[in-house]
């Protein structure tokens, strides 16, 4: 029984090695990093767009001009309720940060389809690297503040590729971090440790096998 197991053992994980690499692979790696999804389910009325607030260290963004691109996107300017909102650190990501264009919003209480399409500058930092909590604040065309959800914490991604998407229901919201493994983690090195351990769970039955017929054999 302890020789089966030492055979067993080996060939079980090289087997479980390979079915994670296999499913990584079938999986895809098609992780859009370059995009925060927003997803709606009741939103107040009078809604137009929505936007997110972060608590963030806003000094570093000193002199960014976001309102030349997403404030004209919404015909709003620094004078409007979001543009001015700053409360225990928070504030709009669309008109402060210089890391996100709003490129598609669909919004209304009428709707079943609320959404929206925030597109980011990626690159070597991650947008939520410094953001640990966000809030979502419903806004009507005049960019006043019809209602903020309650507060939500994010979890960024500390290993791989992260997709984000933000679910907003109400005054409730939850951010969701998918994380895809790089290919060579996902799916190579499993590969190459599925094989290595097969060839070894291979080489140790052969091996017990010639044992057993040169034990047969001096009999």
């Amino acid at each position: 029984m302890k020789k089966a197991v030492k055979v067993i053992i080996p060939l079980l994980l090289a087997i479980g090695l390979g079915i994670f690499s296999v499913w990584n692979y079938i999986d895809g790696y098609v992780v859009d990093s370059s995009h925060l999804k927003m997803k709606f389910g009741e939103v107040p009325a009078g809604t137009e767009f929505a936007d997110i607030l972060v608590k963030e260290d806003w000094h570093r963004y000193e002199g960014d001009d976001v309102m030349s691109f997403n404030g004209q996107l919404l015909g709003l300017d620094g004078s409007c309720e979001l543009a001015k909102y700053n409360e225990d650190g928070y504030a709009s990501l669309i008109l402060k940060h210089s890391l996100a264009v709003l490129e598609e919003y669909k919004l209304s209480p009428d709707s079943s389809d609320n959404h929206a399409c925030l597109g980011l500058e990626t690159g070597d930092e991650d947008l939520f690297d410094h953001i640990h909590h966000i809030k979502v604040a419903y806004c009507d065309k005049d960019g006043n503040i019809l209602g903020i959800t309650d507060e939500a914490e994010v979890k960024s991604a500390v290993f791989g590729m992260p997709e984000y998407t933000i679910k907003a229901d109400g005054s409730k919201v939850e951010l969701d971090t998918h994380i895809k493994l790089p290919f060579f983690w996902g799916v190579v090195l499993p590969a190459i440790l599925g094989g290595i351990l097969f060839i070894a769970a291979i080489i140790i039955a052969v091996k017990k096998s010639q044992k057993a017929k040169t034990s047969k054999s001096e009999e």
